[in-house]
């Protein structure tokens, strides 16, 4: 037996299909453009194709995720974190708060340093969410920092040769 689609599922679809159509004609601008390897170095086709295809994998990911959602008698008897109270306005208002800061960090402070709390902020915050161990959220939370900082900064530099500030004053 199938239920009907709830409004906020019907707005993500609708959504999804915008940005599928928006992206499709973006993409087909690209097509106009070298391809991005075709001197040996990434052209100026990479990153917007690189963009083009994360942006359809991001359209079959709600698309996906709409479709198979449980009713919405399920989602509301399911909302809410046991270790996290107001999850539901505490979490963008973090996210938020922590992109500015780090948009700020890296002004003053450099890649590495903004990069890894950030990231390690982030994680730790939502692996508390999700498991309400604060030590186990805290290493998964530096791990993470690391290991994103790290490959990020070897992205640009390696694949780019792009120099970001590492640590200013």
């Amino acid at each position: 037996m199938s239920t009907p689609a709830s409004p906020r599922s019907a707005r993500q679809i609708l959504f999804a299909l915008l940005l599928l159509a928006g992206n499709t004609v973006y993409a087909s601008q690209i097509l106009q453009m070298s391809r991005p390897f075709a001197t040996g170095e990434p052209g100026p086709s990479f990153l917007p194709a690189l963009l083009c295809g994360f942006v359809y994998v991001a359209v079959l990911c709600i698309l996906s995720g709409e479709l198979r959602k449980p009713s919405a008698a399920a989602l509301a008897a399911a909302e809410g974190s046991e270790h996290v109270p107001r999850i539901g306005l505490l979490g963008p208002v973090l996210a938020i708060a922590l992109t500015a800061s780090f948009i700020i960090g890296f002004l003053y402070v450099g890649y590495l340093p903004a990069a890894f709390v950030y990231t390690a902020l982030i994680a730790g915050y939502f692996n508390y969410e999700e498991s309400g161990n604060c030590r186990r959220a805290a290493l998964i939370g530096v791990v993470t920092g690391l290991c994103v900082t790290l490959f990020g900064w070897l992205f640009f530099v390696q694949l780019f040769d792009l120099y970001l500030p590492l640590w200013e004053f």
